[in-house]
Protein backbone atom coordinates (compact mmCIF):
# COMPACT_ATOMS: atom_id res chain seq x y z
CA UNK A 1 0.00 0.00 0.00
CA UNK A 2 1.57 3.27 -0.98
CA UNK A 3 1.52 5.73 1.65
CA UNK A 4 -1.14 8.15 2.41
CA UNK A 5 -0.22 11.20 2.99
CA UNK A 6 -0.69 15.32 2.51
CA UNK A 7 1.54 17.93 3.05
CA UNK A 8 -0.11 21.05 4.98
CA UNK A 9 0.39 24.37 4.30
CA UNK A 10 -1.44 26.43 6.47
CA UNK A 11 -0.56 26.53 10.60
CA UNK A 12 -1.60 23.07 11.84
CA UNK A 13 -4.98 23.30 13.59
CA UNK A 14 -4.93 22.70 17.14
CA UNK A 15 -6.97 20.15 18.73
CA UNK A 16 -8.76 23.04 21.00
CA UNK A 17 -9.17 25.05 18.12
CA UNK A 18 -10.84 22.12 16.39
CA UNK A 19 -12.99 21.55 19.19
CA UNK A 20 -14.19 24.99 19.33
CA UNK A 21 -15.55 24.87 16.08
CA UNK A 22 -16.73 21.06 15.95
CA UNK A 23 -19.76 19.42 17.52
CA UNK A 24 -18.59 16.16 18.74
CA UNK A 25 -20.42 13.36 20.70
CA UNK A 26 -18.99 9.83 22.17
CA UNK A 27 -16.05 10.45 19.54
CA UNK A 28 -18.81 11.00 16.58
CA UNK A 29 -18.16 13.82 14.45
CA UNK A 30 -21.53 15.46 14.17
CA UNK A 31 -20.75 18.11 12.37
CA UNK A 32 -17.51 20.95 11.41
CA UNK A 33 -18.42 24.46 11.76
CA UNK A 34 -15.31 26.11 11.53
CA UNK A 35 -13.46 27.69 7.92
CA UNK A 36 -10.49 26.18 7.73
CA UNK A 37 -9.15 25.37 4.15
CA UNK A 38 -7.11 22.34 5.28
CA UNK A 39 -7.66 20.26 8.06
CA UNK A 40 -6.43 17.66 10.39
CA UNK A 41 -8.68 15.88 12.91
CA UNK A 42 -7.33 14.36 15.95
CA UNK A 43 -7.60 11.04 17.02
CA UNK A 44 -10.44 11.20 19.62
CA UNK A 45 -12.74 11.53 17.08
CA UNK A 46 -13.57 7.30 16.07
CA UNK A 47 -16.35 8.34 13.27
CA UNK A 48 -17.13 10.68 10.67
CA UNK A 49 -20.85 11.34 11.24
CA UNK A 50 -23.62 10.94 7.68
CA UNK A 51 -23.49 15.06 6.53
CA UNK A 52 -20.46 16.46 8.71
CA UNK A 53 -19.18 18.02 6.07
CA UNK A 54 -21.78 18.41 3.25
CA UNK A 55 -21.56 21.47 1.24
CA UNK A 56 -18.54 22.96 2.74
CA UNK A 57 -16.94 25.19 0.44
CA UNK A 58 -13.31 26.21 1.57
CA UNK A 59 -11.85 22.58 2.40
CA UNK A 60 -9.40 21.85 0.03
CA UNK A 61 -7.23 19.08 1.72
CA UNK A 62 -8.26 16.78 5.25
CA UNK A 63 -6.24 14.00 7.26
CA UNK A 64 -8.43 12.21 8.93
CA UNK A 65 -6.86 10.87 12.62
CA UNK A 66 -5.90 7.81 13.68
CA UNK A 67 -8.80 6.22 15.25
CA UNK A 68 -11.29 7.08 12.28
CA UNK A 69 -13.14 3.75 11.37
CA UNK A 70 -16.30 5.07 9.46
CA UNK A 71 -17.19 7.70 7.59
CA UNK A 72 -20.86 7.57 7.41
CA UNK A 73 -23.18 8.53 4.72
CA UNK A 74 -22.88 11.98 2.85
CA UNK A 75 -20.06 13.04 5.50
CA UNK A 76 -18.39 15.24 2.91
CA UNK A 77 -20.56 15.36 -0.18
CA UNK A 78 -20.33 18.52 -2.61
CA UNK A 79 -17.20 19.47 -0.88
CA UNK A 80 -16.50 21.30 -3.93
CA UNK A 81 -12.69 22.27 -3.41
CA UNK A 82 -11.65 19.14 -1.99
CA UNK A 83 -8.37 17.85 -3.44
CA UNK A 84 -6.89 15.54 -1.47
CA UNK A 85 -7.93 13.53 1.98
CA UNK A 86 -5.64 11.48 3.88
CA UNK A 87 -7.65 7.91 5.45
CA UNK A 88 -6.02 6.16 8.23
CA UNK A 89 -4.70 2.44 8.76
CA UNK A 90 -8.02 1.50 10.80
CA UNK A 91 -10.71 2.71 8.28
CA UNK A 92 -12.83 -0.08 7.65
CA UNK A 93 -15.97 1.91 6.44
CA UNK A 94 -17.23 4.54 3.81
CA UNK A 95 -20.82 5.02 3.65
CA UNK A 96 -23.26 5.63 0.64
CA UNK A 97 -22.57 8.96 -1.12
CA UNK A 98 -19.86 9.63 1.52
CA UNK A 99 -17.41 11.51 -1.24
CA UNK A 100 -20.24 12.66 -3.68
CA UNK A 101 -20.03 15.29 -6.12
CA UNK A 102 -16.27 16.09 -4.86
CA UNK A 103 -15.63 17.37 -7.92
CA UNK A 104 -12.27 18.64 -6.99
CA UNK A 105 -10.88 15.47 -5.81
CA UNK A 106 -7.82 13.79 -7.88
CA UNK A 107 -6.40 10.97 -5.73
CA UNK A 108 -8.28 8.21 -3.50
CA UNK A 109 -5.93 5.42 -2.02
CA UNK A 110 -7.65 3.46 0.39
CA UNK A 111 -5.76 1.63 3.47
CA UNK A 112 -5.85 -1.86 2.91
CA UNK A 113 -8.51 -2.13 5.94
CA UNK A 114 -11.68 -1.23 4.61
CA UNK A 115 -14.16 -3.34 3.71
CA UNK A 116 -17.03 -1.49 2.48
CA UNK A 117 -17.79 1.19 -0.13
CA UNK A 118 -21.67 2.25 -0.19
CA UNK A 119 -23.75 3.62 -3.17
CA UNK A 120 -22.36 6.59 -4.61
CA UNK A 121 -19.48 6.66 -2.55
CA UNK A 122 -17.50 8.84 -5.05
CA UNK A 123 -20.09 9.55 -7.70
CA UNK A 124 -19.07 12.44 -9.62
CA UNK A 125 -15.77 13.13 -8.47
CA UNK A 126 -15.17 14.30 -12.00
CA UNK A 127 -11.47 15.19 -11.51
CA UNK A 128 -10.26 11.77 -9.87
CA UNK A 129 -7.82 10.61 -11.98
CA UNK A 130 -6.58 7.64 -9.48
CA UNK A 131 -8.30 5.25 -6.89
CA UNK A 132 -6.55 2.47 -5.25
CA UNK A 133 -8.96 0.04 -3.57
CA UNK A 134 -8.42 -1.99 -0.79
CA UNK A 135 -7.36 -5.99 -1.16
CA UNK A 136 -9.69 -6.46 1.56
CA UNK A 137 -12.83 -5.08 0.18
CA UNK A 138 -15.43 -7.35 -0.34
CA UNK A 139 -18.36 -4.47 -1.15
CA UNK A 140 -18.58 -1.68 -3.55
CA UNK A 141 -21.51 -0.13 -3.43
CA UNK A 142 -23.67 0.67 -6.35
CA UNK A 143 -22.98 3.80 -8.66
CA UNK A 144 -19.52 3.62 -6.29
CA UNK A 145 -17.72 5.47 -8.93
CA UNK A 146 -20.31 6.73 -12.08
CA UNK A 147 -19.41 9.68 -13.34
CA UNK A 148 -15.86 9.67 -12.37
CA UNK A 149 -15.24 11.41 -15.88
CA UNK A 150 -11.56 11.54 -15.16
CA UNK A 151 -10.86 7.83 -13.84
CA UNK A 152 -7.93 6.06 -16.15
CA UNK A 153 -7.64 2.50 -14.50
CA UNK A 154 -9.38 0.33 -11.87
CA UNK A 155 -7.82 -2.90 -10.42
CA UNK A 156 -10.57 -4.34 -8.68
CA UNK A 157 -9.58 -6.29 -5.47
CA UNK A 158 -10.05 -10.03 -5.07
CA UNK A 159 -12.78 -10.57 -2.78
CA UNK A 160 -15.19 -8.47 -4.39
CA UNK A 161 -17.72 -10.95 -6.17
CA UNK A 162 -20.15 -8.73 -8.03
CA UNK A 163 -20.31 -5.23 -9.89
CA UNK A 164 -23.11 -3.91 -9.06
CA UNK A 165 -25.67 -1.48 -10.88
CA UNK A 166 -23.88 1.83 -12.52
CA UNK A 167 -20.61 1.10 -10.54
CA UNK A 168 -18.46 3.09 -12.95
CA UNK A 169 -21.01 4.51 -15.13
CA UNK A 170 -20.53 7.71 -17.47
CA UNK A 171 -16.42 6.76 -16.45
CA UNK A 172 -15.24 7.78 -19.48
CA UNK A 173 -11.49 7.63 -19.31
CA UNK A 174 -11.49 4.47 -18.34
CA UNK A 175 -9.65 3.12 -20.48
CA UNK A 176 -7.97 -0.50 -18.22
CA UNK A 177 -10.28 -2.50 -16.40
CA UNK A 178 -8.65 -5.65 -14.48
CA UNK A 179 -11.43 -8.15 -12.66
CA UNK A 180 -10.63 -10.86 -10.17
CA UNK A 181 -11.63 -14.40 -11.39
CA UNK A 182 -14.69 -14.74 -8.65
CA UNK A 183 -16.56 -12.36 -10.34
CA UNK A 184 -20.08 -13.77 -11.06
CA UNK A 185 -22.03 -10.76 -12.10
CA UNK A 186 -21.61 -7.42 -13.81
CA UNK A 187 -24.76 -5.06 -12.86
CA UNK A 188 -27.18 -3.45 -14.97
CA UNK A 189 -25.42 -0.33 -16.67
CA UNK A 190 -21.68 -1.03 -14.85
CA UNK A 191 -19.51 0.02 -17.44
CA UNK A 192 -22.31 2.09 -19.66
CA UNK A 193 -20.20 4.83 -20.92
CA UNK A 194 -17.15 3.97 -20.74
CA UNK A 195 -15.66 5.51 -23.69
CA UNK A 196 -12.21 5.04 -23.30
CA UNK A 197 -12.38 0.60 -22.56
CA UNK A 198 -10.91 -1.42 -25.42
CA UNK A 199 -11.18 -4.63 -24.24
CA UNK A 200 -12.41 -6.27 -20.76
CA UNK A 201 -11.39 -10.12 -19.72
CA UNK A 202 -14.55 -11.14 -18.27
CA UNK A 203 -13.97 -14.23 -15.73
CA UNK A 204 -15.11 -17.92 -16.46
CA UNK A 205 -17.09 -17.64 -13.32
CA UNK A 206 -18.94 -14.83 -14.63
CA UNK A 207 -22.94 -16.00 -15.07
CA UNK A 208 -24.80 -12.37 -15.30
CA UNK A 209 -24.32 -9.43 -17.20
CA UNK A 210 -26.95 -6.33 -16.69
CA UNK A 211 -29.29 -4.29 -18.98
CA UNK A 212 -26.89 -1.63 -20.75
CA UNK A 213 -23.81 -3.23 -18.79
CA UNK A 214 -21.62 -2.03 -21.59
CA UNK A 215 -23.99 0.06 -23.50
CA UNK A 216 -22.00 2.89 -25.47
CA UNK A 217 -18.48 1.73 -24.66
CA UNK A 218 -17.45 3.38 -27.66
CA UNK A 219 -13.86 1.97 -28.08
CA UNK A 220 -14.78 -1.44 -27.21
CA UNK A 221 -13.33 -4.09 -30.63
CA UNK A 222 -14.14 -7.26 -28.78
CA UNK A 223 -15.77 -9.51 -26.24
CA UNK A 224 -15.49 -13.17 -25.45
CA UNK A 225 -18.62 -14.12 -23.04
CA UNK A 226 -17.73 -16.85 -20.70
CA UNK A 227 -19.47 -20.21 -21.29
CA UNK A 228 -21.66 -19.63 -17.82
CA UNK A 229 -23.36 -16.85 -19.51
CA UNK A 230 -27.09 -17.80 -20.75
CA UNK A 231 -28.36 -14.67 -22.27
CA UNK A 232 -27.43 -10.96 -23.23
CA UNK A 233 -29.62 -8.76 -22.10
CA UNK A 234 -31.61 -5.70 -23.51
CA UNK A 235 -28.96 -2.93 -24.27
CA UNK A 236 -25.79 -4.67 -22.99
CA UNK A 237 -23.52 -3.72 -25.70
CA UNK A 238 -26.12 -1.49 -27.79
CA UNK A 239 -24.08 1.82 -29.63
CA UNK A 240 -20.64 -0.06 -28.99
CA UNK A 241 -19.47 1.16 -32.51
CA UNK A 242 -16.47 -0.17 -32.73
CA UNK A 243 -16.93 -3.38 -31.58
CA UNK A 244 -15.89 -6.02 -34.29
CA UNK A 245 -15.38 -9.33 -32.71
CA UNK A 246 -18.12 -10.80 -29.97
CA UNK A 247 -18.03 -14.88 -28.91
CA UNK A 248 -21.29 -16.05 -27.65
CA UNK A 249 -21.55 -18.83 -25.29
CA UNK A 250 -22.89 -22.12 -26.70
CA UNK A 251 -25.16 -22.50 -24.45
CA UNK A 252 -26.89 -18.60 -25.13
CA UNK A 253 -30.72 -18.75 -24.71
CA UNK A 254 -31.81 -14.96 -25.19
CA UNK A 255 -30.41 -11.90 -26.97
CA UNK A 256 -32.28 -9.34 -25.50
CA UNK A 257 -33.77 -5.80 -27.07
CA UNK A 258 -31.22 -3.69 -28.71
CA UNK A 259 -28.50 -5.67 -27.17
CA UNK A 260 -25.96 -4.71 -30.09
CA UNK A 261 -27.80 -2.31 -31.90
CA UNK A 262 -25.82 0.23 -33.11
CA UNK A 263 -22.81 -1.78 -33.58
CA UNK A 264 -21.45 -0.10 -36.47
CA UNK A 265 -18.45 -2.60 -36.96
CA UNK A 266 -19.85 -5.93 -36.19
CA UNK A 267 -19.26 -7.35 -39.56
CA UNK A 268 -20.42 -11.57 -38.12
CA UNK A 269 -22.34 -12.98 -35.13
CA UNK A 270 -22.53 -16.82 -34.95
CA UNK A 271 -25.76 -17.27 -33.09
CA UNK A 272 -25.70 -20.34 -30.80
CA UNK A 273 -28.05 -23.40 -31.73
CA UNK A 274 -29.59 -23.05 -27.85
CA UNK A 275 -30.62 -19.21 -29.34
CA UNK A 276 -34.44 -19.48 -28.67
CA UNK A 277 -35.40 -15.74 -28.53
CA UNK A 278 -33.74 -12.39 -30.28
CA UNK A 279 -35.55 -9.38 -28.45
CA UNK A 280 -36.58 -6.59 -30.61
CA UNK A 281 -33.66 -4.43 -32.40
CA UNK A 282 -31.29 -6.46 -31.44
CA UNK A 283 -29.33 -6.03 -34.11
CA UNK A 284 -30.72 -3.00 -35.28
CA UNK A 285 -28.25 -1.06 -37.36
CA UNK A 286 -25.62 -2.75 -37.46
CA UNK A 287 -24.07 -1.80 -40.82
CA UNK A 288 -21.32 -4.02 -41.18
CA UNK A 289 -22.63 -6.94 -40.42
CA UNK A 290 -22.94 -9.68 -43.81
CA UNK A 291 -24.65 -12.64 -43.03
CA UNK A 292 -27.20 -14.42 -40.93
CA UNK A 293 -28.06 -17.76 -39.73
CA UNK A 294 -31.25 -17.84 -37.62
CA UNK A 295 -30.69 -21.34 -35.38
CA UNK A 296 -33.26 -23.77 -35.77
CA UNK A 297 -34.32 -23.79 -31.91
CA UNK A 298 -35.18 -20.09 -32.22
CA UNK A 299 -39.30 -19.67 -31.51
CA UNK A 300 -39.37 -15.80 -31.88
CA UNK A 301 -37.53 -12.95 -33.61
CA UNK A 302 -38.69 -9.77 -32.39
CA UNK A 303 -39.73 -6.55 -34.61
CA UNK A 304 -36.95 -4.62 -35.62
CA UNK A 305 -34.59 -7.16 -34.94
CA UNK A 306 -31.91 -6.58 -37.88
CA UNK A 307 -33.51 -3.51 -39.35
CA UNK A 308 -31.07 -1.09 -41.12
CA UNK A 309 -28.26 -3.98 -41.01
CA UNK A 310 -27.49 -2.10 -44.38
CA UNK A 311 -24.68 -4.88 -45.45
CA UNK A 312 -26.71 -7.70 -44.40
CA UNK A 313 -26.62 -9.89 -47.85
CA UNK A 314 -27.74 -13.29 -47.00
CA UNK A 315 -30.19 -14.75 -44.25
CA UNK A 316 -31.01 -18.15 -43.82
CA UNK A 317 -33.73 -18.53 -41.35
CA UNK A 318 -34.01 -22.52 -39.64
CA UNK A 319 -36.00 -21.58 -37.22
CA UNK A 320 -40.01 -22.72 -37.46
CA UNK A 321 -40.82 -19.20 -37.24
CA UNK A 322 -44.98 -19.07 -36.62
CA UNK A 323 -44.63 -14.72 -38.31
CA UNK A 324 -42.22 -12.34 -39.09
CA UNK A 325 -42.60 -9.34 -36.98
CA UNK A 326 -42.84 -5.52 -37.92
CA UNK A 327 -39.99 -4.27 -39.56
CA UNK A 328 -37.73 -7.17 -39.42
CA UNK A 329 -35.72 -6.59 -42.13
CA UNK A 330 -36.75 -3.05 -43.21
CA UNK A 331 -33.85 -1.25 -44.72
CA UNK A 332 -31.72 -3.83 -45.71
CA UNK A 333 -29.90 -2.51 -48.45
CA UNK A 334 -28.04 -5.18 -49.58
CA UNK A 335 -30.46 -8.20 -48.89
CA UNK A 336 -30.31 -10.34 -52.29
CA UNK A 337 -32.82 -12.87 -51.97
CA UNK A 338 -34.71 -14.28 -48.97
CA UNK A 339 -36.46 -17.82 -48.62
CA UNK A 340 -39.57 -17.79 -46.20
CA UNK A 341 -39.95 -21.00 -43.83
CA UNK A 342 -43.28 -23.29 -44.51
CA UNK A 343 -43.75 -22.47 -40.94
CA UNK A 344 -44.71 -18.52 -41.66
CA UNK A 345 -48.02 -17.55 -41.34
CA UNK A 346 -47.74 -14.09 -41.51
CA UNK A 347 -45.18 -11.25 -42.76
CA UNK A 348 -46.04 -8.37 -40.35
CA UNK A 349 -45.76 -4.68 -41.53
CA UNK A 350 -42.73 -3.17 -43.24
CA UNK A 351 -40.16 -6.32 -42.33
CA UNK A 352 -38.81 -6.14 -46.15
CA UNK A 353 -39.82 -2.22 -46.69
CA UNK A 354 -36.71 -0.82 -48.60
CA UNK A 355 -34.89 -3.74 -49.45
CA UNK A 356 -33.57 -2.12 -52.42
CA UNK A 357 -31.84 -5.05 -53.64
CA UNK A 358 -34.26 -8.13 -53.19
CA UNK A 359 -34.84 -9.21 -56.01
CA UNK A 360 -35.96 -13.18 -55.43
CA UNK A 361 -38.61 -14.15 -52.60
CA UNK A 362 -39.56 -17.81 -51.89
CA UNK A 363 -42.58 -17.54 -49.94
CA UNK A 364 -43.79 -19.96 -47.39
CA UNK A 365 -46.41 -22.42 -48.54
CA UNK A 366 -48.34 -21.70 -45.20
CA UNK A 367 -48.82 -18.25 -45.48
CA UNK A 368 -52.02 -16.55 -44.64
CA UNK A 369 -51.53 -12.84 -44.49
CA UNK A 370 -48.79 -9.97 -45.65
CA UNK A 371 -49.22 -6.50 -43.72
CA UNK A 372 -48.75 -3.13 -45.20
CA UNK A 373 -46.16 -1.90 -46.67
CA UNK A 374 -44.04 -5.06 -46.11
CA UNK A 375 -42.11 -5.46 -49.45
CA UNK A 376 -42.87 -1.57 -49.93
CA UNK A 377 -40.01 -0.19 -51.84
CA UNK A 378 -37.86 -3.64 -53.59
CA UNK A 379 -37.50 -2.19 -56.06
CA UNK A 380 -35.82 -4.85 -58.46
CA UNK A 381 -37.89 -7.38 -57.30
CA UNK A 382 -39.66 -8.37 -60.74
CA UNK A 383 -42.08 -11.13 -60.24
CA UNK A 384 -44.00 -12.57 -57.40
CA UNK A 385 -45.76 -15.66 -56.83
CA UNK A 386 -48.28 -15.78 -53.99
CA UNK A 387 -49.25 -19.35 -52.18
CA UNK A 388 -52.78 -20.88 -52.59
CA UNK A 389 -53.15 -20.27 -48.36
CA UNK A 390 -53.33 -16.72 -48.46
CA UNK A 391 -55.87 -14.68 -47.69
CA UNK A 392 -55.17 -10.77 -47.17
CA UNK A 393 -52.92 -8.68 -48.70
CA UNK A 394 -52.50 -5.02 -46.91
CA UNK A 395 -52.09 -1.77 -47.86
CA UNK A 396 -48.79 -0.59 -49.82
CA UNK A 397 -47.59 -3.90 -48.84
CA UNK A 398 -45.49 -4.63 -52.77
CA UNK A 399 -45.87 -0.52 -53.12
CA UNK A 400 -42.97 1.21 -55.15
CA UNK A 401 -41.34 -1.99 -56.33
CA UNK A 402 -40.58 -0.14 -59.60
CA UNK A 403 -39.90 -3.34 -61.81
CA UNK A 404 -42.05 -5.75 -60.46
CA UNK A 405 -43.69 -7.30 -64.12
CA UNK A 406 -45.63 -10.08 -62.72
CA UNK A 407 -47.77 -11.00 -59.85
CA UNK A 408 -49.30 -14.69 -59.32
CA UNK A 409 -52.24 -14.22 -56.85
CA UNK A 410 -53.70 -17.60 -55.42
CA UNK A 411 -56.42 -18.92 -57.50
CA UNK A 412 -58.85 -18.47 -54.24
CA UNK A 413 -60.17 -15.04 -53.14
CA UNK A 414 -58.10 -12.50 -51.12
CA UNK A 415 -58.97 -10.02 -49.24
CA UNK A 416 -56.89 -6.49 -50.36
CA UNK A 417 -55.96 -3.34 -49.04
CA UNK A 418 -55.61 0.00 -50.79
CA UNK A 419 -53.04 0.59 -53.66
CA UNK A 420 -51.58 -2.71 -52.85
CA UNK A 421 -49.55 -2.42 -55.80
CA UNK A 422 -49.34 1.61 -55.71
CA UNK A 423 -46.52 2.33 -57.85
CA UNK A 424 -45.35 -1.08 -59.84
CA UNK A 425 -45.46 1.21 -63.05
CA UNK A 426 -43.55 -1.75 -64.54
CA UNK A 427 -46.32 -4.40 -64.07
CA UNK A 428 -47.70 -6.26 -66.59
CA UNK A 429 -49.24 -9.17 -65.80
CA UNK A 430 -51.88 -10.08 -62.99
CA UNK A 431 -52.44 -13.29 -62.80
CA UNK A 432 -55.86 -14.05 -60.99
CA UNK A 433 -58.88 -15.89 -60.93
CA UNK A 434 -60.98 -13.48 -58.83
CA UNK A 435 -63.91 -11.63 -61.38
CA UNK A 436 -63.71 -8.37 -59.11
CA UNK A 437 -60.45 -7.77 -60.43
CA UNK A 438 -61.14 -7.65 -64.08
CA UNK A 439 -62.84 -4.42 -63.35
CA UNK A 440 -61.11 -1.11 -64.01
CA UNK A 441 -62.07 1.09 -60.76
CA UNK A 442 -61.05 -2.05 -58.32
CA UNK A 443 -57.51 -2.37 -60.14
CA UNK A 444 -57.12 1.56 -59.82
CA UNK A 445 -57.96 0.88 -56.63
CA UNK A 446 -55.29 -1.60 -56.03
CA UNK A 447 -52.67 0.56 -57.94
CA UNK A 448 -52.59 -1.53 -61.17
CA UNK A 449 -51.46 0.58 -64.21
CA UNK A 450 -54.10 0.80 -66.55
CA UNK A 451 -51.89 -1.38 -69.50
CA UNK A 452 -51.60 -3.94 -67.46
CA UNK A 453 -53.15 -7.65 -68.61
CA UNK A 454 -55.28 -9.78 -65.93
CA UNK A 455 -55.14 -12.94 -67.02
CA UNK A 456 -56.44 -16.50 -65.44
CA UNK A 457 -54.34 -19.06 -63.70
CA UNK A 458 -55.49 -20.99 -66.88
CA UNK A 459 -54.67 -18.93 -69.12
CA UNK A 460 -50.68 -18.56 -67.64
CA UNK A 461 -50.61 -22.00 -67.96
CA UNK A 462 -51.63 -22.56 -71.63
CA UNK A 463 -49.13 -19.57 -72.10
CA UNK A 464 -46.61 -21.57 -70.75
CA UNK A 465 -47.29 -24.98 -72.02
CA UNK A 466 -46.90 -23.02 -75.58
CA UNK A 467 -44.33 -21.40 -74.50
CA UNK A 468 -42.21 -25.27 -73.65
CA UNK A 469 -44.11 -26.25 -77.24
CA UNK A 470 -42.13 -23.52 -78.97
CA UNK A 471 -38.53 -24.20 -77.07
CA UNK A 472 -36.95 -26.41 -79.70
CA UNK A 473 -35.23 -27.95 -76.83
CA UNK A 474 -38.54 -29.98 -75.59
CA UNK A 475 -38.46 -33.58 -76.33
CA UNK A 476 -41.20 -34.79 -79.33
CA UNK A 477 -42.91 -37.28 -76.38
CA UNK A 478 -43.10 -33.93 -74.06
CA UNK A 479 -44.78 -31.90 -77.10
CA UNK A 480 -47.04 -35.10 -77.74
CA UNK A 481 -47.86 -34.22 -74.01
CA UNK A 482 -48.24 -30.75 -74.41
CA UNK A 483 -50.80 -31.47 -77.13
CA UNK A 484 -53.16 -33.59 -76.00
CA UNK A 485 -53.21 -31.64 -72.71
CA UNK A 486 -54.28 -28.16 -74.66
CA UNK A 487 -56.81 -30.27 -76.46
CA UNK A 488 -58.30 -30.79 -73.53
Amino acid sequence: MEENTIELKEKTVTEAEFMRNSEIRDGRLVRYYGKRTELVIPDSVASIAAEAFRGNRKLTKVVLGANVTVIQPNAFRDCLQLQQISFPTGLREIGDGAFSGCTALGTVLLPRTVVSLGERCFGGCSSLRRAVLSAELTHLGRSAFYDCESLEEIDIPPLIKNIHRSTFFNCRSLGTVRLPKDIETIGRYAFAGCAALTSLVLPERTFYIGIGAFSECTALREMNLPETIRFVGDYTFSCCEHLENVTLPQQLNYIGNAAFCACKRLQAIELPESVTRIGNSAFYGCASLKSLTIPAQTQDVSNDAFAYCISLRTVEIRASLSELEDSLFIGCLALESITIPDSVEKIEANVFKNCVALSSVRMSEHLQAINENAFFGCVSLEAVSLPSSLKTLGNACFGGCLRLKTVILPDSRVKMGKYVFGGCDALETVVTDDKRLTSRPRLLLLGVPSNAQVISHKELNEALLYAELANPDTTDERCREIEERLKK
